[in-house]
């Protein structure tokens, strides 16, 4: 039997994609839910939480919650677009470690008690870095004993497709995107970038069938090669 809140979420979220609420609308209060569907104050938020975590809904803080601007309700493709040739990248390895740092352990999904494997490459282009890889895999994803020829990590994917039968560009992902000034040294140094000039942060989590955490990586990639195309479909 599905759960009330669940329920409840299902039927107001079919009423924000029949476009009953248009983006920036304010939306139903915790006592609207709770009297229109005769629920205590835990299942309305619950309901309205669920909604929230989904990015459906924001709150602001005395004045109530809205329905999203965000596109959620149309398909949204976003492209990369590199600004220079493939022909010309060449890929660094720098290091390949065993580490245990709580905050990547978390993003892993790993206990307190694990470790992962970071693996650092810079991608350059005619000798200019463009891209600053850091890249966290579970254990179970990294051949042991780790090969001291590093070129051999140039390619994570090739690497775990040839080691683990798992082709990772197929699997689902969540990414973030957003600029950033660098103060750590080995960044700005090995992006060659000079004091306050930008870089955009990417974050992401890849996802096995099971939901388990495939890789999760940190980049930092240099402001003159940032370029994204955004196409939104028609409704």
């Amino acid at each position: 039997m599905i759960p009330k809140y669940q329920q409840i979420k299902n039927d107001l979220l079919e009423e924000i994609r029949n476009h009953v609420f248009v983006p920036g609308d304010k939306f139903y209060s915790e006592a609207d839910i709770k009297k229109r569907y005769s629920v205590s104050s835990i299942t309305a938020v619950k309901a309205l939480n669920e909604l929230t975590s989904m990015g459906y809904l924001y709150r602001i803080q005395g004045k109530g919650t809205f329905v999203s601007k965000a596109k959620i309700s149309k398909t949204v493709r976003f492209s990369d677009i590199e600004n220079h040739s493939l022909d010309t990248e060449k890929i660094d390895v720098l290091s390949v470690t065993k580490e245990n740092q709580p905050d990547v352990l978390q993003k892993l999904k790993l206990s307190k008690n694990d470790s992962y494997y970071k693996i650092v490459r810079v991608r350059s282009s005619e000798g200019i870095p463009f891209i600053l890889n850091i890249t966290h895999l579970p254990k179970k994803l990294m051949k042991e004993p780790i090969s001291t020829n590093l070129s051999e990590y140039q390619s994570i994917y090739d690497r775990v497709r040839k080691d683990f039968g798992i082709d990772l560009f197929t699997q689902s992902s969540v990414e973030t995107n957003e600029i950033v000034f660098p103060e750590d040294a080995f960044i700005t140094n090995a992006l060659e970038l000079s004091f306050r000039e930008p870089a955009v942060l990417q974050e992401k989590q890849t996802f096995l069938p099971d939901n388990s955490v495939a890789e999760y990586i940190v980049s930092y990639k240099h402001w003159k090669s940032f370029k994204t195309k955004i196409e939104v479909e028609a409704e």
